[in-house]
């Protein structure tokens, strides 16, 4: 079973006014909350638990409801509001297992393919963890992969060091494998990125000697979800696969 951690206590990238009151998770888009756009979208099509790290001020009976809770989900109540993804889902260590494959995703994007290819493809190849990359514009808005014979050799989070920029979902071959790699990276500096980034992580795994594989998206499918022109640009497109569907 895949277990598919969902931080929703992360400050939004962008500071462009929405317009809405709503925690950008769920800002209405399309007459449904953000979240439930991303969750379909990263939805593996096999055995899965979905785990949610929120701010309990935050998540209303409402807002809970909106999620659509079932047998296949948890909720983790952050009190410390963890500022980076990696932090967050150290906040749910207790709701992972830590012999199953581990996949962690933002929920400030969505990707116009079928990720179970992804999946997959990380858990076929062998891989200790795998990153989702799309075509950058080599500005420092995304965290980004340095790539070499089909490995990531680097990873930063705040310097631009290839044209491969992370698509904000990644995976680990298991739970033990991240959070081995979270206590590491806790005791270590890297130059530029916090050492509970995304990037920080992924780092300690390759100077550690592990495997990690870059999966590259083809042009044009991954949608940005941060500023309000993204989500007026995702709603129009989504009413009107909907109008076509009718």
């Amino acid at each position: 079973m895949i277990n598919v951690v969902v931080p929703l206590t992360l400050p939004a990238k962008e500071t462009e006014d929405t317009g809405h009151a709503e925690p950008r998770p769920f800002i209405p888009v399309s007459g449904r909350p953000l979240v439930q756009h991303v969750v379909e979208n990263i939805r593996p099509s096999f055995d899965h638990q979905f785990i949610y790290v929120v701010d309990p001020e935050v998540m209303t009976m409402h807002r809970r409801r909106s999620l659509g809770i079932s047998s296949d989900s948890q909720v983790v109540y952050s009190w410390s509001a963890p500022r980076t993804m990696a932090a967050a889902v150290c906040m749910a260590r207790e709701s992972i297992d830590m012999s199953e494959p581990l996949v962690i995703a933002a929920c400030e994007q969505y990707i116009d393919v079928d990720l179970d290819r992804f999946y997959i493809a990380g858990m076929d190849v062998g891989a200790d963890a795998a990153v989702l990359t799309f075509p950058g514009d080599r500005t420092p808005k995304y965290p980004t992969s340095m790539v070499y014979k089909n490995r990531v050799v680097e990873m930063s989070e705040h310097r631009v060091i290839s044209e491969l920029a992370n698509a904000g979902v990644y995976y680990f071959k298991d739970g033990q494998t991240f959070f081995d790699a979270a206590v590491s990276a806790l005791t270590k500096t890297h130059a530029e990125d916090s050492a509970l980034t995304m990037a920080g992580i992924f780092n300690t795994l390759i100077e550690g000697g592990s495997n990690i594989v870059p999966c590259p998206l083809p042009e044009g499918v991954f949608k940005p979800l941060h500023t309000s022109i993204d989500l007026s640009l995702f709603a129009a497109r989504n009413d009107l696969q909907v109008q076509r569907a009718s």
